[in-house]
């Protein structure tokens, strides 16, 4: 056998098939590079000085949603095309990111085409965490806003959506930002409910401590009122000094703007009921005093206040949860008895003094 006739065709099908890498390589180069080189259609810089017509937008509006639309092909054509390219990823996102340009422009027909593409770069683990949740949040909002627009029952599908979010994506804040807020607008069984969700997720302390501390206002609730300290004016807040006294307890900071709001209701409260038996004792989150006592001061509010700072600092906000504003009611015998003491809150208070 001629080892030489052998060798040379070999050597030619090595040669043939580098050359068609090589090949290859340079068209997807070539293809990526004209990828990265997209742009958005720019407004006519007379619009800068003549304000354009709704006609003209609205042109414009369709310039922009086709142009959109050619760059989610051209990008599904690059990944298609060489599934095996470094870019092949960045590709998928960058269709996701040219379809959601195209449907906030008009295209609607591809909304569920761009469902897909984000359901699917979600579940890929070689997709960065974070635009996976990125992406996750934008189909959540497409939802919400679907389920709004046809007049579902927002409380329910916001509670699923936060659940899906928590589960999905534990180390993301959206979900448990969900679930916080309808704990504390719900009852006892629904914060509980959800205040276990969110504490064992499994997620970073500091979004599972929001679970923990509402499951620690919820044991609060028939006990006797843990609070106790010498306020900024001298007069001591305890047991004793609270004895056959209705309390409403407000944890509150003056850069808290629902905090801030509320301020001129507890006002007329107190000014009502004090004289009945009503004390009011402001727990605040201020790390800046002199920003608490000038809030103090400017509305007048004379009950005493706790000046504990924010976070770690202040010993009721690190037991009980610093996402403010929150209340409690307390009975005359200095039991707690609501922790959803903002929603009705005069009513319930009328009911404590009459007992």
């Amino acid at each position: 056998m001629n080892l030489r006739n052998v060798f040379i065709p070999a050597l030619a099908v090595v040669l043939l098939a580098g050359m068609a890498r090589a090949a290859d390589t340079h068209t997807a180069a070539s293809a990526w590079q004209e990828l990265q080189n997209f742009s958005m259609p720019t407004p006519p810089l007379d619009w800068q000085t003549n304000s354009p017509t709704q006609e003209q937008l609205g042109k414009f509006d369709d310039q922009e949603e086709a142009a959109a639309l050619a760059q989610a092909d051209r990008a599904r054509q690059f990944y298609l095309a060489f599934p095996q390219d470094t870019n092949t990823t960045q590709a998928r996102l960058m269709e996701i990111e040219a379809l959601q340009e195209a449907v906030h422009f008009g295209a609607t027909n591809r909304s569920d085409e761009l469902d897909l593409r984000e359901q699917t770069a979600v579940d890929d683990t070689h997709v960065p965490e974070t635009t996976r949740y990125q992406l996750r949040l934008d189909q959540i909002g497409r939802e919400l806003q679907a389920a709004k627009d046809s007049g579902a029952d927002m409380n329910a599908t916001l509670e699923q959506a936060g659940r899906e979010l928590v589960r999905e994506f534990p180390d993301g804040p959206a979900g448990y930002e969900i679930l916080d807020e309808l704990a504390m607008n719900g009852d006892l069984l629904k914060m509980f409910d959800l205040a276990k969700v969110m504490a064992g997720s499994g997620g970073p302390p500091e979004l599972t401590g929001l679970g923990t501390n509402l499951l620690n206002q919820i044991k609060v609730v028939g006990k006797p009122l843990p609070v106790r300290f010498t306020a900024a004016d001298g007069r001591e807040i305890n047991p004793t000094t609270l004895s056959n006294k209705v309390v409403l307890v407000d944890f509150w900071a003056s850069w808290c703007p629902p905090c801030v709001a509320s301020i001129p209701g507890l006002k007329k409260l107190y000014e009502q009921y004090h004289t009945n038996g009503l004390e009011i004792v402001g727990i605040n989150f201020d790390d800046d005093t002199n920003a608490a006592e000038k809030c103090i001061a400017v509305n007048q509010m004379p009950w005493p206040q706790y000046f504990g700072g924010y976070g770690a600092d202040n010993p009721y906000g690190r037991q009980y949860g610093d996402t403010l504003p929150y209340v409690w009611l307390v009975d005359k015998k200095g039991i707690v008895q609501d922790i959803h003491g903002r929603v009705d809150t005069e009513a319930k208070i009328e009911k404590l003094l009459a007992e």
